[in-house]
């Protein structure tokens, strides 16, 4: 006969059974840690002996990282437009970072498809800090997060500490969303310091780490220094068939002699540890919150960096150190110091479906990416993913894992053909090779169907010239207000 509890531990017993399914249904908050212009080579946990980042190694040390991730589009404002909402930037009329978009149309997915709205609808308070540099208002209200503030250097630390320490001492009425968004390593952009803006025509927060890092130079013996500086990637040669138009804007460090490029790189690696110290803070105030237990962290960078790599610099073309930047998710259920370096990702896409889909909340329709959850928690049906599509200001990419074949926006669309197999220094282009016809003639009618069926086609001819007319009209028309916006991020 089994023994009856006493009436207090059938009470107890009651309560602590109908506990359960509220503890169930709660949704875990998420804090989301951006970058900007980080390459995915650019940490320690990567085997890049060159820096430290202690603190994204310990992210990805909790959970499980992408190694072969790229972004939608290799610039700032496209690819922030497709991480906030699931769409391509070319759905809006651009691809590049511009005034000019169609505002019918990004009133359109943001009203439906916003990432901050899908999450105030499912009960998440949303909360933004840092640098923004959307298509829209610079508020984020449009994608439904409060900003509290535009300063993206102390700033999403500091607001991180604060509301983290709330959260932790209050009882919690709902979860929350934390979007933090760090403007480093981006401040590379000013060349070390050797930019005709630097530092007189830039508002006074974009010089001031640049200027840090350069008086901390000066205090290095020349055996320091030197010991600091990392190697020249072995990729130096331009790819064969590159045409001036294909790498305009990121060929200036050409003509640069090796003491320009060692200060470069070196500058690129200690703006990239500066980061990784704010992030740190971010992490410990979680710690000290109390709710790292019932968090997902996820940490990326919205683009990369050429860092010598084929002799260029910064972004915006459709190489891998562009292109490509860390992810990594961290949490409860997801895996933990797991290293992904097969599965073939796009944070840009895929990130909204796949943060839906980890919180329970229902994936919006009609997106391009796919819902990582299945590889971060090792359950249910992975993706049969053949290929992803990204793109550029001038050109369009197809990439199913080996190859990536790109078609231009220039007269005649010239393609370039790489094979990361054989040569994933990207310094041969086998577009022309008969070898490679057969996979080249697959890749290419796969892209042209998904440019048509989104309207995409025929391919401009004349993208590059409209684009550079456009920058320098902008450029006029704000040269009078950048002193004026510290929000005025150049890139």
């Amino acid at each position: 006969m089994k023994k009856l509890l006493p009436a207090n531990g059938l009470n107890l017993a009651l309560l602590s059974f109908a506990a359960i399914p509220a503890l169930a249904q709660t949704k875990p908050n998420i804090v989301f840690i951006m970058t900007d212009q980080q390459e995915y080579q650019m940490l320690s946990c990567e085997g890049n002996k060159w820096l430290s980042t202690p603190n994204i190694d310990k992210i990805a040390s909790m959970g499980y990282r992408f190694e072969n991730n790229y972004c939608s589009n290799p610039v700032s404002m496209p690819s922030r437009f497709s991480l906030l909402t699931g769409h391509y930037a070319s759905e809006v009329g651009v691809k590049e970072n511009t005034s000019v978009w169609d505002k019918e149309k990004v009133n359109e997915i943001v009203s439906t498809d916003a990432l901050g709205t899908i999450f105030q609808k499912a009960g998440y308070e949303t909360l933004y800090s840092g640098k923004t540099h959307l298509y829209g208002t610079k508020d984020v209200s449009e994608y439904g997060f409060k900003l509290n503030t535009l300063d993206p250097y102390d700033g999403p630390a500091i607001y991180a500490e604060q509301v983290l320490a709330e959260k932790g001492k209050a009882e919690q009425e709902k979860p929350f969303f934390l979007f933090l968004s760090f403007l480093n390593p981006h401040d590379i952009c000013y060349k070390a310091g050797a930019d005709k803006r630097y530092p007189d025509n830039l508002p006074p927060a974009n010089v001031h780490e640049t200027s840090r890092l350069i008086e901390y130079q000066k205090t290095l013996t020349e055996d320091e220094y030197q010991k600091q500086i990392p190697p020249a990637p072995t990729n130096l040669e331009p790819i064969n068939g590159e045409l001036p138009d294909m790498v305009s804007m990121a060929a200036q460090g050409r003509n640069w002699d090796k003491k320009q490029w060692d200060f470069y790189r070196w500058m690129y690696y200690r703006l990239t540890e500066s980061v990784d110290n704010q992030i740190g803070r971010v992490l410990t105030a979680l710690e000290k919150s109390g709710l790292m237990e019932n968090t997902i962290i996820v940490f990326t960078s919205d683009h990369g960096e050429m860092d010598e790599s084929h002799k260029l610099i910064t972004k915006n073309v459709m190489f891998e150190e562009s292109q490509r930047v860390p992810l990594i998710f961290a949490g409860k259920g997801i895996k933990a110091n797991f290293t992904d370096k097969k599965t073939l990702t796009c944070n840009g896409l895929d990130f909204l479906p796949t943060i839906c889909d980890l919180v329970g909340i229902q994936i919006p329709k009609g997106l391009h990416g796919i819902s990582l959850k299945p590889y971060l928690t090792g359950k249910g049906k992975t993706p049969d993913r053949k290929y992803i599509i990204t793109e550029d200001y001038n050109a369009f990419q197809i990439h199913d894992g080996r190859y990536k074949l790109t078609i231009y926006e220039l007269p005649g669309n010239p393609e370039m053909l790489v094979d990361l197999v054989t040569n994933s220094a990207e310094t041969i282009n086998y577009a022309n090779d008969p070898s490679y016809a057969e996979i080249k003639a697959k890749l290419k009618r796969l892209l042209m169907e998904d440019l048509t069926n989104r309207g995409l086609t025929p391919l401009k001819e004349d993208r590059t010239i409209q684009h550079l007319r456009q920058i320098e009209k902008e450029k006029g028309t704000r040269k009078g207000e950048r002193s004026k916006l510290k929000e005025d991020f150049v890139d």
